[in-house]
């Protein structure tokens, strides 16, 4: 069995259908997403938000992703980014969410491979960090899984990004992160947003790929916050029976950046 998911993230919602950031509404994105992913809706196992799914801080907003993501809804998981609201997501998403205290994450299998979501949000910062019982969660469960090849989902990515600006808003615990998994050689893809742009990393073996916004896209390589005029996108990612994968970038316009893991 082949499972296969999609990855949103940094979607930056409003209530208001017509707000811009930088010029750009990002309501009129997302939809453009969610149509062109309609297909996808009897064929995809999950569909994976991770995080930034406003950009207003209204809890109300939360109703729009809701609504537009009705269809997908028993498909759908969520993990926070550093503009969400943990009250908001609790009040309108709570039937889709798990928790480790006050963390939003989720632990399930989807054919032979375990997916795991892991909240970076800092309340009132736009670092991100998993804290210490959080990461002890993550080995617990790492450890009751150990024998299912794993994908981790957060927003903050555990890597230098391409763009030294933003390292200094990245995971400030991800030496703590890595020192956990060296342990647990079942993670082999760790998929992220935060940097609104694509990315891939092959770090102590685990592959770390970033994926484009369905908003507001960022230049990569850049001293400064620089909006870039690529399309916006999403990731598809394949997760084979003997642990090995596919995933690639698919952007609108349609178009695709390819990438896999090749057997051990």
């Amino acid at each position: 069995m082949t499972a296969r998911l999609l990855h949103l993230t940094d979607c930056h919602l409003f209530s208001s259908p017509t707000a811009t950031i930088q010029g750009i509404c990002t309501r009129d994105r997302w939809l453009n997403v969610l149509r062109q992913i309609e297909p996808e809706q009897t064929r995809a196992d999950r569909l994976v938000l991770t995080g930034d799914m406003t950009h207003d801080d209204l809890p109300e907003t939360y109703t729009v992703i809701r609504e537009t993501l009705a269809p997908w809804w028993p498909k759908t998981r969520f993990v926070p980014g550093n503009h969400d609201v943990r009250t908001g997501i609790c009040e309108h998403l709570h039937d889709r969410i798990q928790q480790t205290g006050k963390r939003i994450v989720f632990s399930e299998p989807v054919g032979p491979w375990q997916l795991i979501g892991l909240d970076s949000h800092v309340p009132g910062e736009v670092r991100g960090e998993l804290g210490e019982s959080q990461r002890a969660w993550l080995a617990e469960e790492l450890s009751r899984t150990s024998s299912r090849p794993t994908v981790l989902f957060l927003h903050h990515p555990p890597v230098d990004a391409p763009s030294p600006w933003m390292n200094a808003i990245g995971l400030t615990d991800r030496d703590q992160l890595w020192s956990l998994l060296r342990s647990h050689a079942q993670v082999r893809l760790i998929c992220a947003g935060h940097v609104h742009h694509e990315s891939s990393t092959l770090h102590q073996g685990v592959l770390v790929v970033t994926t484009p916004a369905t908003g507001v896209q960022f230049t990569p390589e850049s001293d400064t916050l620089v909006v870039d005029d690529l399309p916006w996108g999403y990731r598809v990612l394949e997760l084979h029976d003997e642990g090995t994968f596919q995933t690639r970038v698919v952007r609108l316009p349609l178009a695709t950046v390819c990438a896999s893991r090749p057997d051990d």
